[in-house]
């Protein structure tokens, strides 16, 4: 496990960093405008991407195991956040942005040598192999993860906090299955996120967050869940069924998939911006920002913990999976029910 350094070193590089780089951020453009959906006001620092993945490479240097098995994990998250910063600077184009995701589950895969090539039991019929399917399927979750924590990413503190109550379930698993590699590094980004609430999260006495995190946060961060969702839940490193990992990434899952289908139900493209995400219905109900971090916090808390409970249970993967859609239909008609009062 990670001495007190290497913890202090991440969360104190990555404070400073956000505290150097706003002047810095705010002179050359790297900012985000109230527009549209952004109710914000004036000009917000989009550095919480940069700042974090910097806090956590200095951390890194701080550590006394081996890194060798880490490289491609950092590889992959220095391209997506080097394509994240120049997509907060000049907006690329969505296609850039999903080649930029697929080149960093390529990495996953080819060089980190971690893939899904198991569903589990999801149907009762027997494990689902995925045999020839893996890489194209594996690539598929890389990029559904990372844009499911970018559309969470809409209220002060959001896209943060389920992330780190996200890491820290997987933190709780590796620390229980004594992988504890993958424990210090999991503690270390934990420890740079929690930088970055500092600045980013509605404090009852702050009226909007200092900085935001951006694309290249959000892609960090995202990458980060599921490289090790997926190292996790299968092969050597088998701790949890692919479907516990459901439960614990179930906020931004049920809420980019119930965006979807609203989206395809209405004919728009599915990466078209809106404001149908349950965090925005929530505010437009009469939350106040930080009510509504707190009950998409307590949401989530609840589900990830649902999931390791399951999991420490041993109850039948299919029921897992089930249980899991049963809750998404919850969560769907939810959303019918605010959409209805507003």
């Amino acid at each position: 496990m990670p001495n007190t350094i290497s913890l202090a070193t991440a969360f104190i590089a990555t404070f400073a960093c956000l505290w150097l780089l706003q002047p810095l951020a705010i002179r050359i453009g790297l900012v985000d405008a109230p527009r549209g959906r952004k109710q914000h006001q004036g000009h917000i620092p989009l550095i919480g991407g940069i700042a974090m993945f910097l806090g956590f490479l200095f951390s890194l240097l701080t550590l006394s195991i081996s890194l060798l098995p880490y490289r491609s994990f950092i590889a992959a998250c220095a391209l997506l956040v080097f394509v994240g910063v120049l997509d907060d600077f000049h907006e690329l184009s969505a296609r850039a942005r999903l080649v930029a995701q697929a080149a960093a589950g390529l990495i996953m895969v080819l060089w980190g040598q971690i893939s899904l090539h198991s569903f589990g039991n999801l149907l009762f019929i027997g494990n689902l192999h995925l045999g020839m399917l893996s890489l194209p399927v594996t690539l598929i979750a890389v990029i559904g993860v990372i844009n499911a924590v970018n559309m969470t990413d809409g209220v002060d503190g959001l896209a943060g906090g389920v992330t780190l109550i996200e890491l820290a379930t997987l933190l709780f698993l590796a620390i229980q299955g004594n992988v504890f590699n993958d424990a210090v590094i999991l503690l270390l980004i934990m420890a740079s996120l929690l930088a970055f609430l500092w600045f980013n999260f509605r404090f009852p006495w702050r009226k909007q967050a200092l900085v935001f995190m951006g694309d290249a946060g959000s892609m960090f961060l995202g990458l980060a869940l599921v490289w090790f969702s997926v190292d996790l839940s299968q092969g050597h490193h088998y701790l949890a069924a692919p479907a516990v990992m459901l439960w614990i990434l179930a906020i931004p899952l049920f809420d980019t998939t119930g965006v979807i289908i609203r989206r395809l139900q209405k004919r728009q493209p599915v990466f078209s911006p809106d404001r149908e995400h349950l965090h925005y219905l929530l505010k437009d109900a009469g939350f106040t920002t930080l009510q509504v971090t707190l009950i998409l916090y307590i949401t989530a808390l609840i589900l990830a913990g649902i999931g390791v409970l399951l999991n420490k249970l041993h109850i039948a993967e299919g029921i897992i999976f089930v249980s899991f859609l049963f809750m998404f239909g919850i969560y769907l008609l939810v959303l019918r029910y605010l959409r209805n009062i507003l």
